[in-house]
């Protein structure tokens, strides 16, 4: 089992939570340990349920606020989707965008120099200077494409 995961992100929200005299709590770390373990895209729903498999006692409320400090600590970011968020590590992280199933709701990350470099060319044409941006292509995974096919077949 990977015991050191996260060590410095956990530091920094330690050093964070005592910036702006906050409490540490045995949930709390529980709840950023298990943020930082895992590799996908959570919403607090999904982050409660990990976190209670350690810890019963977690509640959505302190799931929520928790990871509103990683956010404010700059250790989360979050993406809105169809009403809900889910929220992604963000410290020291490369850019990347997102492709995103309407079907399934599964996240895809992908970086492009190409599309970096077009976007680049295209702003210093029109004058505008970029300070950061976000890319969420929506569409169907192979799954659920492969998924609609087999319905499609079934129909005919």
């Amino acid at each position: 089992m990977k015991t050191d995961v996260g060590r410095e992100e956990k530091d920094v929200f330690a050093a964070y939570l005592s910036e702006h005299h906050l409490k540490r709590s045995e949930q709390r770390e529980v709840i950023v340990d298990t943020f930082f373990r895992s590799d996908r895209h959570l919403s607090v729903d999904d982050l409660l349920r990990l976190a209670q498999k350690r810890r019963r006692d977690i509640g959505r409320t302190t799931v929520y606020r928790t990871l509103k400090l990683l956010q404010a600590a700059g250790l989360a970011q979050g993406l809105e989707l169809q009403g809900e968020t889910r929220f992604e590590r963000e410290y020291k992280r490369q850019h990347h965008d997102h492709f995103i199933c309407n079907s399934c709701h599964a996240i895809f990350e992908f970086s492009s120099p190409d599309i970096e470099r077009i976007q680049d060319e295209i702003a210093a044409d029109i004058g505008f200077v970029i300070d950061g941006h976000r890319h969420h292509i929506f569409g169907l995974c192979r799954r659920c494409v492969s998924k609609a096919a087999s319905r499609a077949e079934q129909r005919t």
